[in-house]
């Protein structure tokens, strides 16, 4: 096998940074995931090619597999939707169906909490910093059959949906 030159490793070292400026503005966990799994690939190959092959075997170990997969879990643990519904409040079972089926196309796992009270301010908002449980953050509450979500963009996003499309849930501000 011939000697490696500089030379020959500069398109590689040149990838890097593109790849880590990427991964920095990437405003998606997912495409994260997708950049920083190349970045440790290529680093991988540019240790193998200077002649370090246990590093290299290191970096795909443990930088490139065990952080994906870490990665991964804590990813799907963001894409966690906490709803919050009163313990006396029945819903409809047909919204809670469309519910379920908006948030399965978002790719949300929905965790349905039943509270005794939902903490209202002096207008009827829900405080939301108030009502954090041990299952996460919530982030909608339904509320005599309105989903009140906390973003807009969630609201946006549930309202634009094809299991919501024609539907008589109410989507209420925070």
């Amino acid at each position: 096998m011939d000697k490696i030159t500089l030379s020959s490793l500069i398109p590689f070292e040149l990838i890097l940074p593109f790849l880590g400026i990427l991964l920095i503005r990437s405003k998606s966990p997912t495409q994260a995931l997708i950049y920083r799994s190349f970045l440790g690939s290529i680093a991988a190959l540019i240790y193998s090619l200077v002649g370090a092959p246990d590093v290299a075997l290191t970096e795909v170990l443990v930088g490139t597999l065990l952080s994906t997969l870490i990665y991964i879990v804590s990813i799907r643990g963001c894409y966690s939707l906490v709803i919050l519904i009163k313990k006396e409040e029945s819903i409809n079972d047909l919204v809670f169906k469309e519910l379920k089926e908006a948030f399965a196309e978002l790719n949300f796992h929905v965790v349905f909490e039943k509270v005794d009270e939902i903490a209202l301010d002096s207008k009827g908002k829900i405080l939301w910093d108030e009502a954090i449980l041990f299952s996460g953050s919530p982030h909608a509450a339904i509320i005599d059959n309105k989903l009140i979500v906390e973003s807009s963009i969630l609201r946006d996003e549930l309202s634009n949906s094809k299991s919501l499309q024609n539907t008589n849930l109410v989507f209420s501000e925070k």
